[in-house]
């Protein structure tokens, strides 16, 4: 499933794992990055044909399977780089075995990033692209926010509703706890925030009316 978001910001649904990969446009030129690209290749592939679009890059907000599940594909079809957070090369590396935590039958190519993402935080330039990457840990040692403008891409760290903890190996909920905190604290409240799960939604509306992560953070 594609949602539009604005001329710039494509959002698919993963069909197979319901994950959410970006597709960040660059006005109108035919560049674009992917963002978090998940277990469903078709799709996200599809999106790209349909807009006539070529990747320059990919950025995973994490290394778990589901942001990380077809990189692989998209690094050796479009012959570009792949960038993820230092802290989560060794989940990355692990996907298989989370993949058969989860129960799900199927395995992946493991990507190798060629870019490694350092320290709490990092400016990238991709052509006209400008991102900044903030590592804020607790999902993953390694989890991000991606920044570009007014858009963050949070991956599993906050949604609009309910909260980014599985109790999965490597997650740390005193961690997750001070980065929420952190996040309220650097971002403005009309930062749209594009989950890894989920629609999105506004920082400040979901610092409001988000009762589970109100009941998380006390």
């Amino acid at each position: 499933m594609e949602e539009l978001i604005n001329q710039n910001l494509f959002r698919v649904k993963n069909d197979f794992f319901p994950s959410n990969t970006y597709i960040l446009k660059n006005g109108l030129s035919t560049d674009c990055i992917l963002i978090d690209p998940g277990l469903d290749k078709n799709s996200i592939e599809s999106r790209l044909v349909e807009l006539n679009l070529n990747p320059l890059a990919i950025i995973s907000t994490h290394g778990h399977f589901d942001h990380i599940g077809s990189v692989s594909f998209f690094k050796n079809k479009y012959k570009i780089p792949f960038y993820l957070h230092q802290a989560d090369l060794k989940l990355c590396n692990s996907a298989n075995f989370y993949l058969k935590i989860a129960q799900i039958p199927i395995q992946i190519e493991t990507p190798k990033p060629d870019v490694i993402i350092e320290g709490k935080k990092q400016s990238i330039n991709i052509n006209d692209f400008k991102l900044n990457v903030y590592n804020f840990p607790g999902h993953s040692a390694g989890s991000c926010v991606i920044q570009n403008e007014k858009y963050l891409f949070s991956g599993d760290i906050l949604y609009k509703k309910g909260l980014g903890f599985n109790n999965f190996p490597g997650e740390d909920k005193v961690k997750l706890k001070t980065s929420i905190f952190e996040i309220f604290n650097l971002f403005k409240k009309d930062s749209l925030i594009l989950p890894g799960h989920g629609e999105s939604e506004y920082l400040g509306n979901i610092k409001k009316s988000n009762q589970d992560l109100i009941k998380f953070l006390i």
